[in-house]
């Protein structure tokens, strides 16, 4: 296991005290960025945000700091979410720290609420709002996620224990980061945070979901490659590798070995054919430490579905962004999939 980032650092003491701090990973979303920001000003105006863009652009820059005066800004390698947001936060200041997803609309009292749920658990190390999407649902997490649903809605306006907590928006007490580090980064798209709530359970601290609603659009700069479907699954064998003993491993495996082999004999679109084969051979083989990636998403590597020299490998069907989507199949604990 690829050991998690440094840890936050304390705050400098000349640089005055942080409830808040909250770090927004953007790439190539302009738009819905800079309504997110405006969101926070009206809901958290006295929170340090730390705006980290994985392909920064000029103007996008200065209208972000228009939408959001007193934003703090961060050029980071598209290397994956995990990374970048670990760049955010080791500048960020606050006793609490809230990495976010640029298409992710808070209301006025959700940071309220949040905050307010932790102080009453003093062992909860993060907790996360209600994400519904456009049409009001509740975001889709999988099906073994449904029960926590039930359980918060008998508690209107509190909160339950959860095994893991969505990385679209989540806050976590500085003191629990820094008893596990950060993100581990080389879970290159999806599980970075099944795996962080997993390591702060271990450390003594539990997840919340809390009775606080945002809207989170979902997928806004996730392409449609197979490269971001072999990595969910591949990330998630990683969790189950780490965290369930040898018979549930070896299950994973052969399920997945022998449903990527169905999914592909049955798959129209050759892209999506091609990733499941892609799957089928890492569960034969056990390649599970191969990502699909070069040093960036925005290169596939030699294996990935669309590479060497295939014409999905450029051009419109690049890989690119990190922006995360509805989920692809998680499980519970050690997903198969991703996350949102």
């Amino acid at each position: 296991m690829t050991e998690p980032a440094e840890a936050p650092r304390t705050p400098e003491r000349d640089a005055g005290p942080v409830e808040l701090s909250v770090v927004v990973v953007h790439y190539r979303v302009p738009d819905l960025l800079l309504r997110a920001l405006r969101h926070l000003g009206r809901a958290v105006p006295g929170a340090e945000v730390i705006l980290v863009d994985t392909d920064p652009d000029r103007e996008v820059l200065r209208r972000a700091r228009e939408a959001h005066p007193g934003l703090r800004t961060l050029a980071a390698v598209n290397h994956s979410y995990a990374a970048a947001a670990n760049a955010g936060l080791k500048l960020a200041r606050g006793r609490f720290l809230a990495p976010m997803n640029p298409d992710v609309f808070v209301e006025p009292d959700t940071f309220e609420r949040l905050l307010a749920a932790l102080d009453a658990r003093p062992r909860a190390g993060v907790a996360a709002p209600l994400a519904r999407t456009p049409r009001g649902r509740r975001q889709d997490h999988g099906p073994l996620y449904h029960p926590h649903y039930l359980r918060l809605a008998l508690r209107p306006g509190g909160s339950v224990r959860v095994p893991w907590v969505p990385g679209l928006l989540h806050v976590l007490r500085r003191e629990a980061l820094m008893a596990v580090g950060g993100y581990d980064a080389s879970l290159r798209f999806y599980n970075e945070d099944m795996d962080l709530c997993r390591r702060l359970r271990a450390a003594g601290y539990h997840a919340l979901l809390v009775d606080a609603p945002v809207l989170h659009l979902g997928g806004s700069s996730t392409p449609s490659s197979g490269a971001f479907l072999v990595e969910g699954v591949r990330g998630g064998y990683q969790l189950s590798r780490r965290y369930l003993p040898p018979p549930l491993r070896r299950l994973h495996r052969q399920a997945l070995r022998l449903g990527g082999a169905a999914a592909a004999a049955v798959a129209s679109l050759p892209e999506r054919r091609r990733a499941f084969q892609a799957i089928a051979a890492m569960a034969r083989d056990g390649t599970f430490d191969e990502p699909p990636f070069g040093d960036t998403l925005a290169e596939v590597s030699g294996t990935a579905p669309g590479s060497a020299g295939s014409p999905t490998a450029r051009g419109a069907g690049a890989v690119e962004g990190h922006g995360r989507g509805e989920q692809a199949g998680a499980t519970e604990d050690a997903g198969t999939g991703g996350r949102a």
